[in-house]
């Protein structure tokens, strides 16, 4: 009996475990322990090959919309968005590093340019 009790005990301790990585990457995906607060974001859109929008968020809350492949979030302007699809959601620690620097603000129906021509002209490259 104890025999069966300390096998119980260590196969719970192994689940315990296991089960620590995924919830700590939950944890710092979602920005806390308790549930989901707002952060900073980078949202990529894609459509053939190609980025249609990306979206650089301040302080907002993001969610992957259950059983779908969509995403929920309020943009800059106030706006309700739900994009789904080829995208990518990054939720940056800090606004002030390289991964957030690295893309600019564009939205195909908007700016009459591809996201790399934006992108140069943002950045000066010529």
């Amino acid at each position: 009996m104890k025999r069966v009790f300390g096998i119980l005990s260590m196969l719970s301790l192994i689940v315990m475990l296991s089960g620590c990585a995924g919830t700590c990457q939950r944890m710092k995906a979602n920005g806390s322990v308790v549930g989901t607060t707002s952060g900073d974001w980078i949202v990529v859109k894609q459509s053939g090959g190609h980025i249609t929008d990306v979206y650089k968020l301040d302080n907002v809350f993001v969610q992957s919309e259950a059983g779908s492949d969509g995403w929920l979030f309020v943009d800059q302007n106030d706006n309700a968005t739900h994009i789904g699809g080829d995208m990518k959601a990054i939720r940056v620690s800090n606004r002030k590093t390289e991964i957030f620097d690295s893309y600019v603000e564009y939205h195909m129906e908007h700016d009459n340019m591809t996201y790399q021509e934006k992108y140069n002209l943002d950045k000066g490259i010529k």
